[in-house]
C-alpha cells in the first residue's frame, strides 16, 4: 500500500484521532478519500470500491469508515427505509459502545440527519466540525456538496474562506481545497476571485479536478467560449479519465452550444457523455439543443434507459426536473403524468429539506415543463417566472440552472403576453450584461424580435 497514506499515527499527528486500532484500516480510508476528493482512481488501491472493502474488512467496527462508506450510500438523502434505519442504528450502537471522540460522534449525527432528508441541520454539523477541525476534508466534501445540492453558495464560500485558513501547501488535501473555494466563488459571481483561486490550486497539483472544472465554470459565465475549449483540451489529458470527466465534457459541449456549433455539441454528446452515464449533463444537454432546433429523437430515448437509475428515489428535486422533460421529450406522457402524481405524494407525506422545495419550487417548475411541452407558452411562463427569483434553492451550479433560465426565455418568448415579452427582453439584457460574446444571446433575441414583429 502506498505509504503516504496516513495510518493511526498519521491521523493522531494531523489532529484528526480516528477510534480505531487498524493501521491498515485507517490507510485504506485515506486512500479513499483522496480518490473520492480529488476523483482519480488510484490503480495501486484499486479504487475507490476496493479500498471501501478493503478499509472495512481490516476493521468491522471502523466508525469513521461506516461513516464514510454510507455517507457516499445515502448521501442522497433517500426517503426514509428500514435498511437505513438499521444501518444508522447500528452506526450508532457502535459509536457508543466505543465512546469514541467527539468529532467522530458529530459525523455519525451528521449521517443521521442526512438520512432524515434534514439537509441544512446536516450542513450546520459539517461546519461545526470544520470549526474545530478545519482539515477534516470528509466533513468539508459533505459539507460543500450539501450546500451544492441545496444552492446554498454564500454559506459555501464563507465555509471554504474559514477551511482554507487551516492548511499549508504540504496539507493533505489542500490542491482540493483551493478548488472548491475557487468554485465557490465562481457561484458567487466573484469570477476573478475564483480565476485567481483556479490558478493557486492548479499550481500545487496541475490536475486537480475540481480546479479544471471551475475554470470551465469561469469561461461560460464570462462568455469566452474559444478560450474555454482551448483551456479543457489543453487540460484533457488529465480530466479525460477522472470521475467528473462527463461533467467537464458537458461544459466543453456547452461551449460548442453557445457558439451555435450545434454538430459538434452533439459529437461530444456520442463521443464523451452518453456512454459515461451521467444523466443530468445528458439529458440537459439535449434539452438546450432542442431549444435551437435540433431533433435527435433517437438520442432521447438512450437517455431514457438512464432515468431508472434515479426514478422513486425523489432525492433531488433538480433531477426530478431533468426526468421530466426527458419523459416528455421521449414520447413517455404516461410516465411523465406517473412522476407528476407520485412528486404530488412526495410533498404530502415526506418532510425535510427536498420535500419543501420539491413544493415551493420543484412544482411549480414541473408545471411550467408540462406547459412548455403542451404549447401552452403563457401558462408556462406564468408558472416559471413565478419561481425564477427561488431558482437556486432546487441546487445545482449556476450552468446547470442555466436550464431552467433558458426555457423562461423560450417560453416568454413564444408566448402571446405582452408582458412576457418585455420579460425577456429584460432577461436578455441581464445575459449580455456578464458575457463579452453573446451568441445563444444573439439567437434569442432574434427570435424575440421575429415573435413581436
Amino acid at each position: 500500500m502506498k505509504t503516504a497514506w496516513r495510518d493511526c499515527k498519521g491521523w493522531r499527528d494531523a489532529d484528526l484521532p480516528m477510534t480505531s486500532a487498524s493501521d491498515e484500516a485507517s490507510k485504506w480510508f485515506d486512500a479513499s478519500l483522496t480518490q473520492i476528493t480529488s476523483m482519480y482512481a488510484d490503480d495501486e488501491a484499486g479504487g475507490v470500491a476496493n479500498s471501501f472493502k478493503n478499509m472495512m474488512e481490516a476493521d468491522p467496527d471502523f466508525v469513521m469508515g461506516q461513516v464514510f462508506v454510507n455517507s457516499m450510500k445515502f448521501g442522497g438523502s433517500k426517503t426514509e427505509t428500514e435498511e437505513v434505519h438499521k444501518m444508522v442504528d447500528n452506526i450508532s450502537a457502535v459509536a457508543s459502545k466505543q465512546k469514541v471522540t467527539e468529532r467522530e460522534s458529530k459525523h455519525v449525527a451528521a449521517l443521521k440527519l442526512v438520512t432524515e432528508g434534514k439537509l441544512v441541520e446536516a450542513a450546520e454539523v459539517y461546519r461545526a466540525i470544520l470549526a474545530e477541525s478545519p482539515t477534516d476534508l470528509l466533513a468539508c466534501l459533505l459539507a460543500f456538496f450539501k450546500y451544492y445540492e441545496l444552492g446554498m453558495f454564500k454559506e459555501m464560500l464563507d465555509m471554504m474562506k474559514s477551511v482554507v485558513k487551516g492548511y499549508t501547501p504540504e496539507t493533505p488535501g489542500y490542491s482540493t481545497v483551493l478548488g472548491w473555494k475557487a468554485f465557490a466563488h465562481e457561484e458567487n459571481c466573484q469570477l476573478n476571485e475564483a480565476e485567481e483561486e483556479v490558478y493557486k490550486s492548479l499550481a500545487v497539483s496541475p490536475r486537480e479536478t475540481f480546479a479544471i472544472h471551475t475554470m470551465a465554470h469561469v469561461h461560460l459565465e464570462k462568455g469566452m467560449y474559444d478560450a474555454g475549449l482551448a483551456f479543457l483540451q489543453s487540460k484533457e489529458k488529465y480530466w479525460a479519465n477522472c470521475s467528473m470527466a462527463c461533467h467537464i465534457a458537458w461544459h466543453e459541449a456547452l461551449f460548442h452550444l453557445e457558439k451555435g456549433q450545434f454538430d459538434d455539441a452533439v459529437q461530444t454528446f456520442d463521443d464523451k457523455i452518453i456512454n459515461r452515464g451521467n444523466f443530468n449533463d445528458a439529458a440537459s444537454l439535449l434539452y438546450r439543443l432542442s431549444f435551437e432546433g435540433v431533433r435527435v429523437p433517437e438520442k432521447w430515448r438512450g437517455v431514457l434507459e438512464l432515468v431508472d437509475k434515479f426514478s422513486g428515489h425523489h432525492t433531488w428535486i433538480y433531477t426530478d426536473l431533468h426526468i421530466l422533460f426527458t419523459l416528455y421529450r421521449a414520447g413517455e406522457r404516461e410516465r411523465a403524468n406517473e412522476l407528476l402524481e407520485a412528486l404530488k405524494e412526495y410533498v404530502t407525506n415526506n418532510k425535510g429539506t427536498n420535500a419543501q422545495v420539491t413544493h415551493d419550487v420543484g412544482m411549480p417548475l414541473c408545471a411550467g415543463i408540462t406547459a412548455f411541452e403542451e404549447e401552452h407558452y403563457e401558462t408556462a411562463t406564468n408558472c416559471l417566472k413565478s419561481v425564477y427569483g427561488s431558482l437556486q434553492r432546487i441546487g445545482g451550479s449556476n450552468a446547470q440552472r442555466d436550464t431552467f433560465v433558458q426555457l423562461l426565455l423560450h417560453s416568454a418568448i413564444r408566448s402571446p403576453n405582452p408582458d412576457h415579452k418585455a420579460l425577456a427582453r429584460t432577461l436578455l439584457a441581464e445575459r449580455k450584461v456578464r458575457r463579452v460574446a453573446d451568441p445563444l444571446g444573439g439567437r434569442l433575441q432574434r427570435g424575440l424580435e421575429e415573435s413581436s414583429d
